[in-house]
């Protein structure tokens, strides 16, 4: 969820941000961090961990939600030729395709942190992993 005012202002055309219509299952931070500790200290895998947030929608119903909670007065746009940070979004590019292991933190709850400074005192607009909704983490750790 980190990530969202860097995506906003990538796709924003002065009072216009164009974003992808395409699922989006944004991450906080914090829950990244967990998981990867939780993949960390466990048996190795010898695969791959996919993770994302709890709540999935359109990206740009969630990037509208982010600027109304932040007070920022640009338009989000509909537009499924938007790209982020120059790639094409299908509509499953941003949320997971199979079993993921999935944060605890909802988009409400992180904007209510984040407001109240509690996300490790991060900058809001660098504080929604919304890259990280993809993240894959590769556990190929050896047990000796």
């Amino acid at each position: 969820m980190e990530f969202l005012g860097a995506i906003t202002a990538s796709s924003a055309d002065g009072n216009v941000v164009r974003i992808s219509p395409g699922l989006f299952q944004p991450i906080a931070a914090d829950d990244v961090a967990a998981i990867v500790a939780d993949v960390a200290l466990a048996a190795p895998r010898n695969g791959i961990v996919e993770i994302a947030g709890p709540e999935r929608a359109p990206f740009n119903e969630i990037v509208a939600r982010y600027l109304k909670a932040v007070g920022d007065p640009r338009v989000v746009v509909s537009d499924p030729e938007a790209r982020y940070f120059g790639g094409r979004v299908e509509e499953r590019s941003l949320a997971p395709l199979g079993e993921a292991r999935l944060g605890r933190i909802a988009f409400d709850e992180w904007l209510h942190r984040s407001r109240a400074g509690e996300i490790n005192g991060r900058d809001q607009a660098a504080s929604f992993a919304g890259n990280g909704s993809k993240k894959r983490m590769a556990n190929s750790a050896s047990t000796s």
